[in-house]
């Protein structure tokens, strides 16, 4: 295990790979997740450093108290990494939440040594992600649609019947693999959780935590590096609005996943090296 100690407390991070081409740092979703030290994403690693991390306050990494549970924190733990780790040029890929922790830092630090972005299921807008999870809330069974609409209407998100009717979106929309998606709902992270509900909410769909009202897609156009945005078939993050993204950044590539969700690395991870590694083959040339 490798710590890094700053002013936040300690980060818990991973690095593989060989120093042969432009490094990747990638950001994990939450807010509040972590990252996985024998994830997919490090078959990246062939001919070049990736770096991951568990963002400060959830997982191996220090809890933190709720002042500190906020992007500006996010920004500058990413920029003290990078400095220690002596990154001049690096590439940012980021998942979900990752994907708005990697556009804030680009346009908080004026692009400082990023030399392309990858956005996996990207969380630009919040009223886009809200629109989208309703639109896909009405693919489900018509009992499983009142349940959620009903737990919604009378605050009750933590009840066991609204659980496993978000049991069903979830396996549809965000982990399409039972076995793992019940791993993952049961894991238990309660510092993890906390973060989330403060910034994000108890609720996939009604967010009331700090994000509730975030929205940075005018500020798309300002990026001014060569980008990709991935989405799989029936991600939650839908392949609509990320295409929809894509058009408003210039020199952006889209692509989209099939026979993938949200948690793309972890259903085809084959499929979605192969689309990250041409882009990464073709900027490393510019």
């Amino acid at each position: 295990m490798a710590y890094l100690t700053h002013k936040f407390g300690r980060t818990y991070y991973t690095k593989k790979g060989r120093n042969t081409a432009i490094p990747i740092v990638a950001l994990h979703g939450g807010p509040g997740g972590s990252h996985q030290p024998n994830s997919p994403i490090f078959q990246l690693a062939k001919n070049r450093l990736v770096y991951a991390y568990t963002q400060i306050g959830s997982g191996k990494s220090s809890p933190t108290s709720k002042k500190y549970w906020n992007i500006e924190t996010f920004v500058q733990e990413l920029d003290i990494l990078i400095s220690v780790w002596g990154l001049d040029r690096f590439h940012l890929m980021g998942s979900s939440w990752g994907t708005t922790l990697a556009l804030e830092y680009y346009l908080r630090r004026r692009g400082k040594g990023v030399v392309s972005l990858i956005f996996q299921s990207p969380l630009f807008n919040t009223e886009d992600w809200k629109r989208d999870g309703r639109r896909l809330i009405r693919g489900l069974p018509k009992a499983t649609q009142k349940i959620i609409n009903s737990c919604h209407d009378i605050g009750a998100t933590d009840s066991r019947v609204y659980k496993e009717a978000m049991f069903q979106y979830y396996l549809k929309h965000v982990l399409r693999n039972k076995s793992k998606l019940k791993k993952k709902m049961t894991s238990g992270d309660t510092n993890g959780e906390e973060i989330y509900n403060h910034m994000w909410g108890a609720s996939e769909f009604a967010p009331t935590g700090t994000l509730k009202s975030f929205d940075r897609l005018a500020d798309l156009s300002r990026i001014k590096i060569p980008s990709l945005i991935i989405c799989g078939q029936y991600d939650e993050a839908t392949p609509e609005t990320g295409l929809r993204y894509a058009n408003r950044i210039k020199n952006c590539s889209f692509e989209v996943i099939d026979d993938a969700s949200h948690s793309i690395w972890a259903e085809r991870p084959a499929r979605i090296r192969r689309v990250v590694n041409t882009f990464l083959e073709k900027v490393d040339r510019i």
